[in-house]
Order: structure tokens, then C-alpha cells, then sequence
């Protein structure tokens, strides 16, 4: 009888366990979490950032799992800016730009005179270089805009922008016409690079400065003249330290209204913008989701349906499938790659290791 009721003990507490571990599974797969990212920003092949709705993330496991390291306000987020894997700013709606150096551990929050635009951040030697593209909204297709620059740890405003019907010429401002697409600047902290995209056929604006923002000269490029037919869009241009010169690339999307289709310009400079040269073109049947600048070599085009890839600069390009409904593409080097996700019921992110040939889901 005795041993009887100790194997019957020894029974139960056993399938007392198996209910314990089978409770444990069902709370961890219960537990899974979904993310509603709106963009992504790999720094090394293991940490990152991205950003969901209103909130800030973290990751340090190649996006398999992701920490909300959110600045605590209600607020909307308005613009962002990821510098490297500590590094980050964030402005909410109130007009509060948030800062962390510790990947999110903490953040201090400061009230700037801005409230929607274009954050662009450098780190050199001799401290931090920040500089804001402050937008007032769209109207039109148009969209005036000011240069802040971060001085002795306050925004000053170092360039008033042009308003309609601005009597001005020449006045070293930058035009209201145009959705301004893109605002960066070289690592010597003086270049700067605004460009500009108008629906008008054959315009376009590229807007130069070389004092650190506080003056801008518009920028022709002679080897766009022949497409006064046809809409020009700019994409964003990146630029790459190559020996002893940076070298800049701007892609170029020429929209050909007679073929319907998309003829991509990569143009480069090694004089901070002065001058521009093709590097090589590429004709696709459907518009850029996205064009991504890995390296001088190494690009990538996003459209609805393929992946272009190119590891030679442009001289040959390889068709792949992205995974279905892809919205972002981002690579850090040839091989390691990520694609969001997003289509009206989830969104998830896939993870390449062979360079877009094959795709892991993460989530």
C-alpha cells in the first residue's frame, strides 16, 4: 500500500511538470511579438533600430527580437535620425527633440524651434554636427524650408528659405518650388546637399552649399538637359570615402512618358557636387520603391515585384524576388540584408545571408 501511494506521488508530481512546461509553451507562443514598423535601420549585422508607431526599438540579435526603448511621451513622432548603434534622435509633435548616446537606456529631451523636417548628424573628431531641414508642410507640390544647425548645443537658424513670391534673385537661399527629397552633408561638415523634385517635365533642383549650410547655390548638371521631356526624380545620394577623396552618388530616376518606363541614372562626384559624370544606367517597366547605396560598388533597386542588385557599380545587374509586399531594403555589405514587410493585415521582417538569394522570416 505504501509503495502503492508512492508511485502514485511520484506520478503526479511528474504530470504536474509536463502541465507546467505545456503552460509555459502556450504563454511563450502567446507572447510572440508582432511589430507595425514603419522603417528599419541596420548598423552592424546584429544591431539596429527601427521604428514603429510612435515607438522606438532596438535590436541585438539580427531583428529577431526587438526591446521598445521609447522616450516617455504620448507624442507623435514627426522626424527621426539613427547616427550609429548608440546614437539616435527623435522629435514628437510638441516640438521636443529626444537624444540618446546609450542605444536607449536613456534620453534627454530639449525644445527646439522645429517641429517637422529632416535631421542629419555627423560625429567627427572634434564633437557633433547636427543640422535640421525644418519644413513648413507641402502645398501644391511645393515646400518652403530653413537650414537649422546645432551651435554650442542650441538650434540656430542659419538659413531663412525663400516663400512664394519671393521678389529675391540670387540671394544664396533655396527655392520654395519643390518637394525638397533629400538633405545631407559631407564628412567635412561644410558640403552640404539639398535635392529637389518638381512635377514639372525636365526640372529638377540640386542645391549646393559649402559653408555648413548657411548659404545654397542651385546646381545644373549638364548631362540632364536632354530629358526637358520628361519627369526627373531624385532619389537619395550617399556618399563614400575612396582613399584620399569622398565620392558622392546620386541616383536619378528618368520617367519616360512615350516607352512607360524607368531609365536610372547613377551619377557620381569627387568635387563635393561641382561636377557630375554617369557612372551607369539601367532601364526597368516599373517605378523605384526604393534605391539603396550599399558601398561604391555595391547597389540595390526596389520596385514592386523585383530586387535589382548590382555588385559591380552598374556594369551588371541581377533580377531576384523579393519576399511578397517588400516596402524596405536595407543591406550593410553584400550579403547581409533585410526586408520589411508590410501588407493590410501584419507586417514582418526577412533576413537574407547570401545576398537577397535566399530570405529567413524573423517575424
Amino acid at each position: 500500500m505504501k509503495r502503492l501511494f508512492i508511485g502514485l506521488l511520484v506520478l503526479t508530481i511528474f504530470l504536474s511538470g509536463c502541465v507546467s512546461k505545456t503552460n509555459d509553451v502556450i504563454k511563450n507562443n502567446n507572447a510572440k511579438q508582432t511589430y507595425d514598423f514603419q522603417y528599419i535601420k541596420m548598423m552592424t549585422q546584429y544591431n539596429g533600430w527601427a521604428l514603429g508607431e510612435n515607438k522606438i526599438y532596438i535590436t541585438s540579435d539580427k531583428g529577431k527580437t526587438w526591446i521598445d526603448v521609447s522616450p516617455a511621451t504620448k507624442n507623435n513622432i514627426f522626424s527621426w535620425y539613427f547616427l550609429n548603434e548608440n546614437y539616435s534622435w527623435v522629435l514628437y509633435s510638441d516640438g521636443t527633440l529626444h537624444e540618446t548616446r546609450n542605444r536607449g537606456k536613456s534620453w534627454v529631451g530639449s525644445k527646439v524651434p522645429f517641429t517637422m523636417g529632416k535631421l542629419f548628424f555627423l560625429q567627427k573628431k572634434d564633437g557633433l554636427n547636427g543640422w535640421m531641414l525644418k519644413e513648413y508642410g507641402p502645398a501644391s507640390g511645393d515646400n518652403p524650408i530653413d537650414v537649422y544647425k546645432l551651435i554650442d548645443s542650441k538650434w540656430k537658424l542659419i538659413s531663412k528659405g525663400k516663400m512664394p513670391n519671393n521678389s529675391l534673385k540670387d540671394d544664396n537661399s533655396i527655392s520654395f518650388e519643390g518637394e525638397k527629397t533629400s538633405f545631407i552633408f559631407l564628412p567635412d561638415a561644410k558640403t552640404g546637399i539639398i535635392t529637389v523634385e518638381y512635377r514639372i517635365p525636365g526640372k529638377y533642383g540640386l542645391y549646393l552649399s559649402s559653408d555648413s549650410g548657411y548659404t545654397w547655390n542651385k546646381k545644373d548638371i549638364p548631362l540632364l538637359s536632354k530629358f526637358k521631356d520628361d519627369s526627373i526624380l531624385f532619389y537619395s545620394p550617399n556618399f563614400f570615402d575612396c582613399e584620399k577623396e569622398t565620392i558622392v552618388i546620386l541616383p536619378v530616376c528618368i520617367y519616360d512618358i512615350k516607352h512607360n518606363d524607368y531609365q536610372i541614372i547613377f551619377m557620381n562626384s569627387s568635387d563635393d557636387g561641382s561636377t557630375w559624370k554617369e557612372l551607369s544606367s539601367f532601364s526597368i517597366k516599373e517605378k523605384p520603391i526604393e534605391i539603396n547605396l550599399v558601398d561604391k560598388n555595391n547597389w540595390i533597386i526596389l520596385t514592386n515585384n523585383s530586387l535589382f542588385i548590382t555588385n559591380n557599380n552598374g556594369k551588371t545587374w541581377n533580377k531576384i524576388k523579393p519576399p511578397k509586399n517588400t516596402v524596405q531594403i536595407q543591406f550593410i555589405d553584400s550579403k547581409n540584408g533585410w526586408a520589411l514587410v508590410k501588407s493590410q493585415l501584419d507586417t514582418h521582417l526577412y533576413y537574407s545571408n547570401n545576398g537577397g538569394s535566399s530570405w529567413e522570416k524573423l517575424f
